[in-house]
């Protein structure tokens, strides 16, 4: 029986690499440039700007394949640099690979391919590093309750450029409503005050029951599937302009990191799903109408679902203050920052001394008969 002499050796990773047409040297995306550059000679050349690969996909079929599909195991594998030829050990799951050996970057293509659902589009880094850094220097100058020391003394530890994976889901609802929606009105009665009898007015409320539907159709609700950036962290630096999706390009990736999905589309769907449900609730409210409301139900159906996989640009940071690190989070597209900042307890005291002397002194007037 013939034995094949490979099978016990660990498999090439493919790679991409890209030489400079003009001098040799390595190619990467630049943001500053909008381009895949080189640092060496400056030659640029266009990126490819269509999305017709960027297209939906079943959400019931996807999730059916995917329940069935067992991914290769991630473990250590020969990886094969294209530009001088070494070959060394990589984890398999590994997107951005350096070679020790040239220092060039490359971009592990089987970091997808073991992946059942591939990437069908990509936003490129629009915000380079420099403006990276200067959008953290105007961010934590901003707020009033936290330290002055802070804007001079918050030291920038690390900044990571990360294309980030996302799932989008599609869907088409249907909704029935019903509830009681509360208006306001006045009535004046006669009440004691310090001994005087006084007009007052009391509010109430009238209630009216009412019903209805609710048609809306949700498109491209972002889902981070990454696993170390939650879907909380990404909403505080949302939107991203995903009218602005091009088709996935590996190329665009060189030079920077990235990660593969660690959160399955089925699962991710139910995060999706959470958040039209939340936004069914606020429509359904808003046709309800009123001052207030109670006893708000709401039946709904999904169907039509679909999704696409992409990845999106995103700048994770981190600073240091008085010996502790602080995260922060910029959209790699449009420059939006959110992040931790400490609080100074002084001003928030001092504040609360004023609000509290403001409180008291109205309390003193009204007594002393200044103010009726």
């Amino acid at each position: 029986m013939d034995m094949d002499p490979s099978a016990d050796q660990p498999t090439v990773q493919q790679s991409l690499n890209l030489p400079c047409p003009s001098c040799g040297s390595q190619l990467t995306y630049s943001a500053r440039h909008k381009k895949i550059s080189c640092s060496h000679c400056g030659y640029l050349e266009e990126i490819d700007q269509t999305n017709d690969q960027v297209v939906e996909r079943s959400l019931a079929t996807a999730a059916e394949q995917v329940s069935a599909f067992v991914p290769q195991e991630v473990g250590k594998k020969v990886f094969d640099c294209q530009n001088c030829g070494a070959r060394f050990m990589v984890e398999s799951d590994q997107v951005k690979v350096k070679c020790g050996f040239c220092g060039s970057s490359n971009v592990n293509l089987d970091a997808y391919r073991k992946q059942y659902i591939q990437p069908v589009g990509i936003i490129p880094f629009y915000v380079s590093r420099d403006e990276a850094e200067q959008h953290f220097r105007q961010w934590i100058r901003r707020g009033w309750f936290h330290p002055n020391k802070l804007r001079k003394l918050a030291a920038l530890e690390d900044l990571h450029g990360i294309y980030i994976p996302f799932w989008t889901y599609d869907a088409q609802t249907e909704s029935v409503w019903r509830g009681e929606a509360g208006y306001y009105y006045y009535e004046t009665r006669m009440v004691s005050i310090n001994g005087k009898m006084q007009q007052q007015r009391v509010q109430k409320v009238r209630w009216v029951f009412r019903s209805g539907h609710l048609n809306h159709f949700f498109d491209d609700v972002l889902v981070v599937a990454s696993g170390g950036l939650q879907q909380r962290d990404l909403e505080r630096i949302l939107p991203y302009r995903l009218e602005e999706v091009v088709n996935f390009d590996a190329r665009l990736m060189l030079g920077w990191e990235a990660e593969v999905y660690q959160l399955e589309v089925d699962r991710g769907y139910q995060v999706a799903d959470q958040i039209m449900d939340n936004k069914i609730r606020h429509m359904c409210s808003a046709q309800l109408g009123g001052d207030t409301q109670r006893n708000l139900q709401i039946s709904s159906k999904k169907h039509s679902q679909t999704f696409k996989h992409i990845v999106l640009p995103v700048w994770i940071c981190s600073y240091v203050f008085q010996d502790k690190v602080y995260h922060f989070t910029i959209n790699g597209q449009t420059g939006k920052v959110y992040g931790q900042k400490p609080l100074s307890w002084i001003k928030i005291a001092i504040l609360v001394l004023l609000f509290v002397l403001f409180i008291l002194g109205i309390y003193l007037l009204r007594e002393s008969g200044i103010m009726q």
